[in-house]
């Protein structure tokens, strides 16, 4: 019986690379960022904004991103997320290695046996 926990697990797991690809291109805030992994990846990466903010306040800890406040309309204030240079050269380096794992999964699940699938 497979464990429902698994995908969860496997998309939180790649949060900090999502998040740190998102902001490459510009800031943005939370739930954002949420709709345009979902947007830009198909459909392939949903996640909730619970599950967001704490993949975002250890980039803040960490010094790959900053924040800043603004208020959008009478009362609201948004927070939004700016990628700094640590975090680019840290998304190069999780880039690297992400696409290396998947290229070495995509070897096993193909041709594990040596032989190819029918």
């Amino acid at each position: 019986m497979a464990n429902d926990s698994v995908p969860i697990n496997f998309r939180r797991g790649l949060l900090p690379l999502v998040v740190l690809s998102l902001l490459e291109s510009e800031d943005m805030y939370g739930y954002q960022l949420v709709q345009e992994a979902e947007r830009r990846s198909g459909g392939a990466i949903v996640t909730q904004e619970g599950s967001l903010y704490p993949v975002l306040y250890k980039l803040l800890e960490t010094g790959l991103i900053t924040d800043r406040r603004m208020l959008a309309g009478k009362r609201m204030t948004r927070v939004y997320y700016h990628l700094e240079d640590a975090g680019k050269a840290h998304l190069e380096a999780l880039a690297r290695e992400y696409r290396t794992m998947v290229d070495g999964m995509l070897r096993l699940l193909d041709r594990g046996d040596g032989h190819e699938r029918d």
